[in-house]
């Protein structure tokens, strides 16, 4: 049974999904007052054995933090996950877009 999982990135950090233990299935950009907040990206774990995820500064200066993948909530399909996501999509003021 496959295991999924959600990064987000924002202008602050970036989240690296380039792994060969994750596959990419689908990128989110929320968007709050007409700015972009952050990128959700659902991501499949295809193998759990010494998988990580590192965490990357962007705007802010630090050094990148390898974090296991064992940590991240998992979800059992990509659906709830994008049911979390759009809980964001509340009203004119706050918006999901799927990346295509």
């Amino acid at each position: 049974m496959s295991e999924y999982i959600m990064v987000s990135s924002t202008d602050r950090y970036r989240t690296l999904v380039d792994n060969p233990n994750l596959k990419k299935i689908a990128e989110y950009e929320y968007y709050f007052f007409g700015k972009k907040r952050s990128t959700f990206c659902i991501c499949e774990i295809t193998n759990h054995e010494g998988a990580r995820v590192v965490i990357q500064g962007v705007k802010e200066v630090f050094p990148d933090n390898s974090i296991p993948i064992k940590v991240f909530p998992k979800f059992s399909s990509p659906e709830e996950i994008e049911k979390e996501i759009y809980e964001l999509d509340v009203d004119e003021d706050s918006k999901v877009l799927k990346i295509e």
